[in-house]
């Protein structure tokens, strides 16, 4: 099955895209798994909508695991299979050491300059990186299910 996404970053995107979930745990929770750009790395990445955010994996092509890069997201669904997401800026990496990484705070402060976000956007995406950041210290951000999950197998050229 196809869930449709609607992607909207501020500083680079509104696009609309179909991906192949990969991992259905209800409406809201799922995966897909695309290539990054750079070609380098695939990304299975699980939406969790309620939550305000998505956790990837990410790996190299030949399938090791390299980190998790975490993306404050406010999400909603539109229809069957059909979702709408708008990329807030702050970005988490965490290490499979359980250390990590903020970024894009330069970006968020930005979009706050610009008036791209909105004051309840704002006061959202710190909420969830601040309830992000706990879960991480408590070694509680990524599920089991994630910690456990593997690449799909790169069937030809896999979209980017």
């Amino acid at each position: 099955m196809n869930v449709v996404i609607k992607k909207i970053k501020f500083t680079t995107m509104n696009k609309t895209y179909s991906e192949l979930v990969r991992d259905w745990r209800g409406r809201h929770c799922f995966a897909t798994q695309y290539a990054n750009p750079d070609g380098k790395r695939i990304f299975l990445t699980y939406y969790f909508v309620k939550k305000g955010y998505t956790i990837s994996k990410v790996f190299k092509r030949s399938g090791e695991f390299l980190y998790y890069y975490c993306d404050v997201m406010e999400m909603h669904q539109v229809g069957r299979l059909r979702y709408v997401m708008v990329d807030l800026l702050l970005d988490l990496i965490v290490y499979p050491d359980g250390s990590y990484h903020l970024l894009d705070v330069d970006e968020f402060a930005d979009s706050i300059e610009k008036n791209h976000l909105k004051k309840k956007q704002q006061v959202y995406a710190l909420h969830t990186l601040h309830r992000m950041l706990q879960l991480t210290t408590e070694k509680k951000l990524i599920p089991s299910f994630i910690q456990e999950a593997t690449m799909y197998p790169l069937a030809g050229k896999l979209k980017q």
